[in-house]
């Protein structure tokens, strides 16, 4: 019937357009839950806000395989080499604390930043990275940001290198030369200099989204230890290595050399950096199938150390710093973590952090 055709061709119309707004005015990724009501839409590139509501505890990650972490963890006040629990074999040593509740003896970290670690040109995701910064050490990495900043742009002016504030158009350079839209590596630099001297602990939190093994994931870390060591003598980020490094990069892909093959799926990963920048990593133990449908969690076991900055410095700016990152959308995020903190003047994130 003529009025039915009529009809039909209506609703396919308003179909039509209504697929075509919402694909392209609100696209939404195929691997990432919309937002609901009762869910803060904080994607995994956007700004992780450092004085959120304490009682927002889960941040969105932007995949439904992983959706949410955590927006504050619980640690040993230095979790690296020197704090695993003395015994003779690493496989019995583990970390006191997760994600569960604080204790006098722990250190509260907040989320900075968070990603998704995407490979090849089909962007199949492999795990989501956050990192973790000691919430008393926010204020080290506050004042470390802004030196390094400033000793970027003072160009032998004491004056400006001594200076706390950061103007507006000055932030918004930080900005930019944190995501690398700066000259000649400025933002690798700036990072390098933070974590070399700022003594900021932090963690690299990482949750595979799929079944992951440890070579898969070590080689990927080495390539980017060698990526940024080929640079040395180029005016890049490093000083002069010396001699060990090698022998460091072996140590480091020994750690994942043990009988353990890989990381389950949702399992967790961590890489800890101590004040003097020793590593220690840490993973979530396997726990059976009739536990894991009862929602327990595995203890974090010590995979093992090393006590060689560089190393961890390395794998970090893997992450921060560079033309090529492991995640850009975790780089983004966490850029936006850093402006959160250091736009406000030196001395006062002590008192406004949440």
């Amino acid at each position: 019937m003529p009025w039915l055709a009529i009809a039909s061709a209506g609703i396919g119309s308003s179909l039509l357009l209504y697929h075509f707004q919402a694909t392209y005015r609100n696209p939404i990724l195929l691997d990432a839950l919309p937002p609901s009501p009762s869910t803060p839409s904080n994607t995994a590139s956007a700004s992780i806000q450092i004085t959120k509501d304490p009682n927002e505890d889960l941040v969105p990650t932007g995949t439904s395989t992983i959706p949410f972490f955590p927006r504050t963890i619980h640690l040993p006040p230095s979790p690296t080499i020197a704090d695993a629990p003395p015994t003779t074999s690493t496989a019995t040593r583990t970390l006191p604390y997760g994600t569960g509740p604080p204790s006098n003896t722990s250190e509260e970290y907040q989320l900075l930043g968070l990603g998704i670690r995407k490979v090849s040109f089909l962007r199949i995701q492999v795990y989501v990275v956050g990192l973790y910064v000691a919430k008393s050490d926010l204020p080290k990495l506050q004042e470390g940001m802004v030196r390094a900043f400033f000793t970027s742009t003072a160009q032998g002016d004491s004056t400006v290198s001594s200076a706390t504030t950061l103007v507006d158009n000055e932030k918004a350079q930080l900005r930019n030369v944190l995501v690398e839209s700066g000259k000649d590596g400025q933002g690798e630099k700036m990072w390098d200099e933070v974590l070399r001297g700022s003594g900021v602990r932090s963690v690299l939190r990482i949750v595979p989204t799929r079944n992951t093994d440890f070579g898969h994931m070590r080689e990927g870390w080495v390539r980017s230890i060698n990526a940024r060591s080929s640079l040395i003598g180029k005016g890049a980020v490093l000083e002069k290595t010396g001699e060990g490094l090698e022998d460091s990069v072996a140590e480091f892909k020994g750690i994942f050399g043990g009988g353990r093959k890989g990381v389950g799926k949702g399992k967790v990963l961590m890489m800890s950096r101590g004040v003097a920048g020793d590593l220690g990593v840490w993973v979530e133990d396997e726990v059976s199938e009739q536990a894991e449908k009862q929602g327990k969690k595995g203890e974090m076991k010590y995979l093992g150390g090393l006590k060689d900055e560089r190393i961890s410095r390395l794998v970090w700016l893997g992450y921060l710093g560079g033309k090529n990152v492991a995640s850009v959308e975790a780089r983004k995020s966490v850029v936006e973590g850093v402006m959160d903190i250091v736009e406000r003047p030196i001395g006062t994130i002590d008192t406004q952090v949440v």
